[in-house]
């Protein structure tokens, strides 16, 4: 709808952006009081925005938490917003674009990039992930079709795309109509989504074929190959992806492979023949990545003689690595080692596969780290200092440098207060502002230090509004606000009192009549504790000017 230069946004926001206004990575708001907790835990930076690429209008949002309505995010400076769409998946083209992209790298696919294309003000027509395989600069695309077409601009668009990248592979989502015609076209389609596990949302998958439900399963469980993404629902041929129920066509002028011919899916062992069950296992290269097939020694068994012993392998030769697995945990496999090495060898060898295991560990933290739970983070980090302390010599300088960044990057959340701490501050600062409101005696952030807590003063300013905001989450809608009764040196209106006041849902007024509003508020503080009614008088103090000529103060008579 077309806001008027008068009308203001006014809705409550579900979803967000977090770190910049133009940033990609979406934040949801769980609706339920019990979950706030839990979400700000997860993102104690509290920097979230209107995003531009929700629609949005960049600007500062809140998050607010209500016991008897539901938790939202709200615009911190009211102003015009013309963003559509506000509720839980609103931010889903963001989610499935940085899952499709971090999900491609996990499996070594290079240079990959995420385009968001918008219909009108609507961004959530088309998601495109462009990607490279290892030695080849030829570009292949992933599009997904979120919002709905019709036939013929759906073939023309396939067209176009065909022309332009070498390989094109869609994906639908939950309201796109048009994995029904790509169903008639290959006998299946792939369908994607987003729903809401605890206080984010998770993509899954799914293969949409005639008369069948659509079985969800988690994008990890996906691989993708030449021939598309495959999904649980889908096994791959040599002429292409085919639901589990159904042959594949054999091309014109071949014999139809064995199963054993049939590729399968990076990482999955091939079956043995029968009768060779303890014959050695290949394991395909993950995609995108030029090694050499892993082979896996036969285990031995009490009841069967051992195997013939193998020729020795000729001169020169290096037997293969197995690439260390993605994710946190785990340890890269090495092959056979030579048969004599000396330590000097044996430690460099060390040194090499714990190095590798640290950049994996810090290129994990790199692309996911800012979406993890805070204790998630320190795991890492003890993981990470685990394997330097492995290292026969101190790692490099480059790597020392990437270490300490995360570490001080978490030391510094680390110190940002907790939501129970908050509270904690509110409980007491509420019976102290309490106290002062009998003499409508303004107090400083540095007073309310010194009586109670130390660290009050040097809290980060999103923290000191969530404290007062708890202050006076409980106060009458016709009282004035205790947070009222904190003013800046000077007995001037404190910058932070107008973010309290649209936290709480009370009017705020213009920049220009900011210190009348407050005066009035401290004025009516005297009245309810039975002061007399005197007028406030903003006089100079002398000794108190702060080193500026002609200050102005609060004076109390």
């Amino acid at each position: 709808m077309p806001f008027s230069a008068e009308e203001t946004d006014t809705r409550k926001v579900q979803t967000a952006v977090a770190g910049s206004p133009g940033a990609d990575h979406p934040v949801y708001l769980p609706m339920d009081a019990a979950a706030f907790d839990r979400f700000i835990r997860a993102y104690p930076a509290r920097e979230f925005y209107c995003g531009t690429l929700l629609g949005g209008c960049g600007r500062r949002l809140s998050a607010r938490k209500y016991r008897d309505k539901k938790c939202h995010f709200a615009h911190v400076v009211s102003g015009q917003c013309r963003r559509v769409a506000t509720n839980e998946a609103s931010a889903d083209h963001l989610y499935i674009g940085r899952a499709l992209a971090g999900w491609l790298k996990q499996q070594k696919y290079r240079n990959v990039q995420v385009r968001y294309k918008q219909r009108g003000r609507d961004l959530r027509e088309v998601v495109d992930v462009l990607y490279t395989r290892a030695g080849s600069p030829l570009r292949h695309l992933v599009r997904v079709q979120l919002a709905r077409a019709s036939k013929a601009e759906w073939e023309r668009a396939d067209a176009d795309l065909r022309g332009r990248w070498v390989e094109v592979h869609w994906l639908f989502g939950p309201d796109s109509m048009v994995a029904n015609w790509q169903m008639d076209r290959q006998g299946h389609a792939v369908r994607i989504q987003c729903r809401p596990l605890g206080v984010t949302r998770v993509v899954e998958v799914g293969v949409q074929v005639p008369e069948r439900p659509v079985a969800w399963v988690p994008l990890s469980e996906c691989h993708m190959t030449d021939h598309g993404v495959l999904v649980p629902g889908l096994r791959l041929t040599p002429t292409g992806l085919v639901p589990h129920d159904r042959e594949a066509p054999a091309p014109a002028g071949e014999t139809p492979r064995r199963p054993a011919d049939v590729p399968r899916p990076p990482g999955r062992p091939a079956p043995a023949p029968a009768g060779e069950s303890e014959a050695a296992a290949v394991t395909a290269p993950p995609a995108g990545r030029d090694a050499a097939p892993v082979t896996v020694p036969p285990v031995a068994r009490p009841d069967r003689q051992p195997p013939a012993p193998r020729s020795a392998p000729p001169p020169g030769h290096r037997s293969a690595t197995r690439p260390a697995p993605e994710g946190f945990g785990g340890a890269p496999v090495a092959g056979p080692p030579p048969s004599v090495l000396l330590p000097e060898q044996i430690r460099a060898r060390q040194d090499r596969e714990t190095t590798q295991r640290l950049l994996l560990l810090l290129d994990r933290l790199d692309d996911v780290g800012d979406e993890l739970h805070l204790d998630q983070v320190h795991t890492a980090l003890r993981e990470i200092a685990s394997c330097a302390r492995a290292l026969w010599r101190p790692p490099a300088a480059a790597l020392s440098r990437r270490i300490d960044a995360w570490r001080a990057h978490v030391s510094a959340l680390t110190a940002r207060p907790t939501f129970r701490q908050i509270c904690a501050h509110a409980d007491r600062l509420r019976w102290t502002l309490g106290t002062a409101a009998r003499t409508a005696r303004p107090l400083t952030w540095r007073e309310l230090g010194t009586r109670l807590d130390e660290r009050l003063p040097a809290l980060h300013p999103d923290d000191k509004v969530a404290v007062l905001v708890e202050v006076d989450r409980a106060t009458c809608s016709d009282r004035p606000l205790l947070s009222a009764l904190i003013a800046a040196p000077g007995d001037r209106v404190h910058p932070l009192y107008a973010q309290v006041l649209d936290h709480l849902d009370r009017p705020v007024p213009p920049p220009g009549q900011a210190q009348t509003s407050w005066e009035a508020d401290l004025r009516r503080h005297r009245r309810l504790h039975g002061g007399p009614d005197r007028e406030f008088v903003v006089t100079a103090r002398p000794g108190r000017s702060h080193g500026k000529p002609g200050a102005r103060h609060l004076a109390v008579p």
